[in-house]
């Protein structure tokens, strides 16, 4: 029978969350129902809410909608053949991992098949309604219902708020600098925009021992914490040209490794100006559907220019969970530094606006 629940709905044209009672369907097979016990709230969500991204899976149209895509939860229930149990601790993300597909097996399980797919329906409104979650997650909601591929069991005392950003900023950020670009030691790295992915880029950057990592962002507040969490140098783009400002910092030649992390097409051509020749370049801004970037073809052809994408961090959780949660559970990293404010779901407004108005880093809901 369905499960009555309450969630923050997302209706098309809205520009805020409302507050209503979803029956909750039952776990099919192969999925999981859910306990949410703490979601990270992301600024992609606030994108999402004002229904302009282009996304596959917020196409056709599918409001109303649940949005959230990184919590930390517990197993109430399972469908037939789930492989998991009621009980257990678990991790979500928007990335599921088959295993099954071209790209799973590949080692390419960021680009799973069933990655983006039409949004699924989890439930209805008490008018009949139904109610989907893009990216197959929905974790601004007190209970939820998930395909087994997208929930990882987790063994570990961290707090809730903790491992509720595992599943987005974490493994995105840090995967950037990980698994994607790979970061040497003794290197240079520059990071464009220090939100939450950027903040984790530069904490993982230091963490794998580089020399000089520079910071470039507006905000006073986030320059601070970048300083705080491991960067070296910070760059105020209203002082100055930040390209000239970087290859001062950098023998004139632009940092080893750039990471744009700053959401625009700006952001990711100055990530590109600012790495040196022979130097790797990582992209993970997302506009639009259609958004094009124009950069030199000089340099990419003949100046040895590495350009890398990373969707969330070409994760692979099985191995990051083992990698990162170690370094959450060490002090490695300064975790308080990066989170927000924990609120209730009824709180929804004020979580929103902090992501939107950016004056929290990562702002967590506890449903």
């Amino acid at each position: 029978m369905p499960t009555s629940v309450r969630a923050a709905v997302a209706h098309r044209g809205a520009t805020e969350f409302q507050i209503e009672t979803v029956l909750l369907r039952d776990p099919a097979a192969e999925e999981a129902m859910l306990r949410i016990d703490a979601s990270a709230f992301c600024y992609s969500d606030w994108i999402a809410l004002r229904g302009d991204t282009g996304l596959p899976a917020l196409d056709p149209d599918p409001y109303p909608v649940v949005l959230g895509h990184a919590a930390v939860g517990t197993v109430l229930e399972t469908g037939a053949g789930s492989r998991h149990r009621a009980g257990r601790r678990v991790i979500v993300t928007a990335t599921p991992e088959c295993g099954e597909c071209f790209w799973c097996r590949s080692g390419r399980i960021d680009q799973c098949e069933r990655l983006f797919v039409p949004a699924p329906v989890i439930g209805a409104l008490e008018g009949g309604r139904e109610v989907r979650a893009p990216g197959s997650s929905a974790t601004y909601i007190e209970h939820t219902v998930m395909r087994d591929i997208q929930v990882f069991p987790v063994d570990s005392d961290l707090p809730d708020a903790w491992l509720a950003m595992v599943g987005c900023g974490i493994v995105s950020g840090m995967g950037a600098v990980v698994n994607v670009a790979r970061v040497t030691p003794g290197s240079s790295v520059v990071v464009v925009g220090c939100g939450q992915e950027g903040l984790w880029m530069v904490q993982a950057a230091r963490i794998l021992g580089a020399e000089r990592i520079i910071a470039v962002e507006p905000l006073a507040a986030r320059r601070d914490l970048a300083a705080r969490v491991g960067a070296t140098d910070v760059i105020d783009p209203a002082d100055g040209d930040p390209l000239d400002a970087v290859r001062a910092l950098t023998a004139g030649r632009g940092a080893d490794f750039g990471f744009d992390a700053g959401g625009s097409v700006a952001a990711v051509q100055q990530a590109f100006a600012m790495t040196r020749l022979g130097g790797v370049t990582t992209f993970t801004s997302y506009v639009a559907r259609d958004t094009v970037v124009e950069l030199p073809l000089f340099d990419l052809a003949l100046r040895g220019r590495d350009l890398r994408s990373s969707q969330s961090g070409r994760l692979d959780m099985a191995r990051d969970l083992a990698r990162f949660l170690p370094m959450l559970e060490s002090g490695a990293v300064d975790v308080e530094a990066m989170l927000g404010g924990l609120r209730p779901l009824d709180a929804i407004g004020e979580t929103l606006a902090a992501a939107r108005d950016r004056t929290e880093i990562t702002p967590i809901v506890v449903p």
